[in-house]
């Protein structure tokens, strides 16, 4: 196992594509780590430099403290998993799982042994003598994993590696690979563009944005304490509902315009307010209420008022979509409410579950003081939404 410390992480290619940018971050070791990112945020460019399948342009990384840019792979001691499992189809899963032991020089009954063991972890000891293309995707990519860690490697890169399996299984490998790594103590480091998996597997995880790291932390206080609202936005079960409004004047009530509708806002929002009469204001759907035009008083908080767009069962709760002029709303209310396509709506959003940001910059200014939904509630969500 090891620790693993960037610093100044710089990839260009030709000098005109910047796929890292000044990336600074450390990894404990033992440490269930996650890269996280839209298509083109340089995580997986970031996990080939550490694996030495790539040379930095400018930077350091160190293992437990040594200097590794100049060594190979072998000599970092990394495994990998791809998203392709990448295994010889003719061989079995004994003779895919014992390669690197063999070509490493072992000694056979070392190697039956180490084979044996890690076939057992991962449950795939009926299927040891079963060759690759017998064997399903998920089968499949088991027995890629039990090649991986067969070697004990100092550093376990993750690249996607469950990506492309059908929705049950990948949510039973989360659990499974989650459960691995904890038995083994093995420093990992997983790529994905999901933040589900982010947020279910890892221990902490850097978000990335562009090249550029926009955050790191654990899932909670990433979800919880976003730094900008691009981290809000992308982080989360339901990506956050943002509300740039405009023309906010504080006369009998304060108020201002989103898609060309009035919104009423909450007293709060004073020393929020931009010179030129702006806000950003974020809220996640679980902190959303949808009510019938009119019905009930609205909390000390945003009231706007819409008409629904479309309304999705999820069955444990609803997800309504709300057109608001020329913006949408999402909102989890209940699942036993009942909405009609067009029916008009208000949408009610308590001050406590408001997020501000900078209109000009993004960045956070005040977080919200109440999570509708705590973050261990949208992990359980999000093994019921598969």
């Amino acid at each position: 196992m090891a620790s693993v410390t960037l610093t100044n992480l710089v990839k260009s290619y030709g000098g005109v594509v910047h796929a890292v940018r000044d990336v600074s971050f450390a990894i404990e070791d033992g440490e269930f780590f996650g890269l996280l990112g839209p298509s083109g945020s340089g995580k997986t460019s970031v996990l080939r430099m550490l694996a030495g399948l790539e040379q930095p342009t400018s930077g350091s990384i160190l293992f437990d403290g040594v200097p590794v840019e100049d060594k190979t792979p072998q000599q970092r001691n990394i495994a990998m998993v791809f998203e392709q499992n990448a295994l010889y189809p003719h061989m079995t899963a004994r003779q895919n799982i014992s390669y690197p032991l063999k070509i490493a020089g072992m000694p056979k009954p070392q190697i039956a042994a180490a084979v044996e063991d890690v076939a057992q972890m991962l449950n795939i000891a009926h299927l040891i003598d079963r060759r690759a293309s017998q064997m399903s995707g998920g089968q499949q990519q088991r027995v890629a994993i039990a090649r991986a860690l067969v070697r004990r490697p100092n550093l376990l890169c993750l690249d996607e590696p469950i990506a492309h399996l059908d929705t049950l299984l990948r949510a039973r490998l989360r659990g499974e690979l989650k459960r691995l790594q904890r038995s083994l103590g093995t420093t990992s480091v997983i790529v994905t563009h999901d933040p589900i998996e982010a947020m279910t597997m890892t221990d902490r995880l850097a978000l990335m944005r562009e090249g550029q790291l926009q955050q790191v932390g654990t899932p909670d206080e990433i979800h919880n304490k976003p730094v900008n609202a691009f981290v809000a936005q992308f982080f989360g079960l339901h990506s956050m509902n943002l509300f740039p409004i405009d023309h906010v004047s504080d006369g009998a009530a304060l108020s201002g315009q989103f898609g060309g509708e009035t919104v009423t806002l909450p007293a709060i929002v004073r020393d929020m307010i931009s010179r030129d009469a702006r806000l950003l204001v974020g809220a996640r759907p679980s902190g959303v209420d949808v009510r019938r035009a009119g019905a009930g008083d609205a909390p000390e908080g945003m009231r706007v008022s819409g008409k629904v767009y479309v309304s999705e069962q999820l069955g444990d709760a609803l997800l309504v979509t709300v057109q608001i002029g020329s913006g949408t709303v999402q909102a989890l209310v209940p699942h036993d409410r009942d909405f009609a396509i067009d029916e008009p709506v208000d949408v009610v959003i308590d001050a406590n579950a408001m997020f501000f940001f900078d209109p000009d910059t993004q960045e956070t200014r005040r977080f919200a003081s109440r999570l509708a939904v705590p973050t261990a509630a949208l992990v359980q969500a999000a093994a019921l939404s598969v």
